[in-house]
C-alpha cells in the first residue's frame, strides 16, 4: 500500500482526517490544483485578546428572529457543501432549520467524505461551475483556495471580522496572512477577509480529578504528581499522548514545543525549530514525558491514548474538543465524574494547538446573495449562543459564557480560558503537511530510543530545508 492510499484510509480518523490531507491535495485536483497547492502560503494565529464576559441568553428560536436577514435577501436557494463530521451533525439539525425558519431560503446541505470534497470542492471553483454557494472547509484548506481565488471577498459585502471572534479564529479567515510569512507574489498585497469560523476545535487538558487537586499548571506539575501517582499505585501511567510518526506525534508534541516558546519558521520560511528552545522541548518530550507514558507510546494513536484515559489507566492527556467530551458519556468512559478539563501545562507559556471548521462563499456561487446573508446571519452572537447550547463549540466569545450551554456543556469556559491563555494554528503552508512528516517521523525516531530529541530537530531542520528549497521557498 502506498504513502497516499494510507494518508486515504487515515482520513476516515476525525482528528487524523483534517491535518493529513495537503499532500494528497495535488493529486485529488489535478495539474491546476497542484499549482494552488505551491503558489499558497501563510502564518499562524497570533494569541487572542483578552475576552469580552458577555454572555448572550437568547433561546434559539429568538435567535432565528432576531438574527433574519431583510426581506429582500428572503426566500430562494443556498447550497452548503462540506467534509463528513460529526461535529456537523449540531449545524444540521440545528442552525439549518433555523435559518430556513427565519428566512423562507431553502438550504440544501451536500456532504461528501473529508477527501472528495476536498478535491470536488476545490474543482467547482477553479471550473466556475456553481455547484456550492458556500463551502465549509478545514482550516489548512484556506491558503489554497484563497490563493486560487475562489473564494469571494467578503469585505465589499459588508462581512467584518468582529471583535467577539477570538483572536486565533479571526486570522484564519485572511488571504493573504496578516502575519508572518508570506508566498511569493502576495507578499504586499492587503489581506482580505475571505472565510469566518464555522465551528471551534482546539487543544486542552484532561486530567484525573483524584490524581490532581487541581489542574496541573505547569510541566513539573504534570511530572511530579504523575510519577508520585504512578509510585503509589494510583494510576498506571501520569500522561499519555500520540506517539506515532507524521501528524500524530506531531499534534502531542505541539503544546509541549510552544509552551518552551519554540517556533517553527522565521518570517523567510527557514526552519527553526531545532532553536535551543525546540531542542530542550523535544528532549524533554522524548525523555521525561515518556517515562510517564505506556510501553510502546511511539506506536500510540488516538484510539490507544482514548483508551488510556477513558478507561482510567491514565492521568493526564491534552487532546482536542472532540474527544475531550467524550469524558462525560457513560458509554465510552469508565472513569465519569473523575476526569475535569484545564488550560494546558505551562512552561514559558500555555499555548495549545487550534484547527477550526470554517466556511466561505464561492466565488462562482449561484446564489450568492443568499450566502452572503447566511454569512452574517451565522456570525450573530444569539446563532452562536444557539449553536453552543447544540453541543458544538462556537466561535464568537459571549457564546462560550452562555450560562445555560455551559451547564450542558462544560468544557467551554476551559475552551475559552484556552485561547486567552494562548492558542496557534499549524504555519499556514500548503507544504506543511510533507513538513510535519519530517520533524514526525525524526521524533518517533528519537521516542522509540527514548533520547535524541535535539538531534532529531536539527535533522528534521536539514531535511525541511531541503524540501523547501525543492519548492521553490527561497
Amino acid at each position: 500500500m502506498s504513502e497516499d492510499e494510507i494518508l486515504v484510509r487515515q482520513i476516515l480518523s476525525r482528528q487524523l482526517s483534517r491535518r493529513e490531507l495537503l499532500r494528497l491535495g495535488a493529486a485529488m485536483g489535478g495539474a491546476g490544483a497542484a499549482a494552488a497547492f505551491l503558489a499558497a502560503c501563510g502564518a499562524g494565529a497570533s494569541s487572542s485578546p483578552p475576552a469580552s464576559a458577555a454572555a448572550a441568553s437568547a433561546s434559539p428560536s429568538t435567535a432565528a428572529s432576531a438574527a433574519s436577514p431583510s426581506p429582500a435577501q428572503a426566500g430562494g436557494k443556498l447550497v452548503i457543501g462540506a467534509f463528513e463530521d460529526g461535529a456537523l451533525a449540531p449545524f444540521k439539525q440545528t442552525i439549518i432549520p433555523m435559518f430556513q425558519n427565519a428566512t423562507g431560503t431553502k438550504v440544501e446541505f451536500l456532504t461528501e467524505p473529508y477527501d472528495s470534497f476536498f478535491a470536488k470542492a476545490f474543482q467547482d471553483g477553479q471550473s466556475k461551475a456553481g455547484q456550492y454557494d458556500i463551502y465549509i472547509m478545514d482550516d489548512p484548506w484556506i491558503p489554497q483556495y484563497a490563493a486560487a481565488g475562489i473564494l469571494e471577498d467578503l469585505g465589499p459585502h459588508g462581512i467584518e471580522m468582529d471583535a467577539d471572534y477570538p483572536g486565533p479564529f479571526a486570522d484564519l479567515g485572511f488571504w493573504p496572512p496578516r502575519q508572518g510569512p508570506r508566498v511569493k507574489g502576495f507578499e504586499n498585497q492587503t489581506p482580505k477577509l475571505i472565510a469566518l469560523p464555522t465551528i471551534g476545535d482546539l487543544q486542552t487538558l484532561t486530567y484525573r480529578n483524584d490524581v490532581f487537586t487541581s489542574a496541573p499548571a505547569t510541566w513539573d506539575d504534570i511530572v511530579n504528581r504523575g510519577k508520585a501517582a504512578m509510585q503509589s499505585g494510583k494510576i498506571k501511567y501520569g500522561f499519555v499522548f500520540r506517539g506515532v510518526k507524521g501528524n500524530p506525534i506531531v499534534t502531542s508534541f505541539y503544546p509541549v514545543f510552544r509552551s518552551w516558546g519554540a517556533d517553527f519558521f522565521d518570517d523567510k520560511w527557514i526552519p527553526i525549530f531545532n532553536s535551543a528552545k525546540g531542542k530542550a522541548a523535544a528532549d524533554f518530550f522524548v525523555t521525561t514525558l515518556k517515562s510517564l507514558a505506556p510501553k510502546g507510546v511511539a506506536e500510540f494513536d488516538s484510539d490507544q491514548e482514548g483508551a488510556a484515559i477513558l478507561g482510567g489507566d491514565a492521568a493526564a492527556i491534552i487532546q482536542y474538543s472532540g474527544n475531550a467530551i467524550k469524558s462525560d458519556d457513560p458509554a465510552q468512559s469508565k472513569v465519569v465524574g473523575k476526569l475535569d478539563f484545564g488550560v494546558v501545562p505551562k512552561q514559558e507559556a500555555a499555548i495549545a494547538q487550534i484547527g477550526i471548521f470554517i466556511h466561505g462563499v464561492s466565488a462562482s456561487a449561484p446564489n450568492k446573495d443568499n450566502a452572503i446573508a447566511f454569512m452574517k446571519w451565522f456570525a450573530t452572537n444569539d446563532v452562536q449562543t444557539a449553536l453552543a447550547r447544540s453541543g458544538d463549540l462556537p466561535v464568537k466569545t459571549p457564546a462560550f459564557s452562555d450560562a445555560q450551554a455551559v451547564k450542558d456543556h462544560r468544557l467551554l469556559p476551559v475552551a475559552l480560558a484556552q485561547l486567552n491563555a494562548g492558542a496557534q494554528a499549524r504555519p499556514r503552508t500548503p507544504d506543511w503537511s510533507k513538513v510535519e512528516s519530517i520533524i514526525g517521523t525524526e521524533l518517533n525516531i528519537a521516542l522509540a530510543a527514548g533520547s535524541g530529541g535535539g538531534a532529531a530537530m536539527d535533522t528534521a531542520a536539514k531535511k525541511v530545508k531541503d524540501y523547501l528549497t525543492q519548492q521553490g521557498y527561497y
